[in-house]
């Protein structure tokens, strides 16, 4: 692979990435204002929280990115992930999700990709 296809390949992984973590933004801003889990105690103001956090970690992928925004932006992702699961599981501060909806699968689809492009591109940028 010459010099050029693998600068878009690495491109490519960063823009994925960062699709994931807008899409997982967008997709808890959807469910805290329009699905009023607003008003759920505690998930509310944490799902506040990941839309923030999401969007801040996607511009600094944008802006300036680093190997440990990528690594740290990937396990935020895979966190988010794992506490989807166990809400699905079991009562997560009280709260339970009934199933799977369609934004829920948006939500899980953004997640992996969001780690795995990520994850991805931190693990290429760890050689020279």
């Amino acid at each position: 692979m010459n010099l050029h296809e693998e600068r878009t390949r690495d491109r490519n992984l960063r823009i994925v990435g960062i699709g994931g973590l807008v899409g997982m933004a967008v997709v808890h801003l959807n469910l805290y204002w329009r699905e009023d889990y607003r008003l759920i105690p505690t998930i509310g103001w944490l799902f506040l929280l990941t839309v923030l956090s999401a969007l801040v970690l996607a511009v600094a992928m944008a802006l300036h990115p680093a190997r440990l925004v990528a690594l740290g932006s990937a396990l935020f992702a895979l966190g988010t992930l794992a506490s989807y699961a166990v809400a699905l599981t079991r009562p997560l501060f009280g709260f339970e999700e009934p199933g799977i909806s369609y934004s829920g699968g948006v939500a899980i689809a953004s997640e992996v990709l969001a780690a795995l492009a990520l994850g991805a591109w931190a693990w290429k940028a760890r050689r020279p």
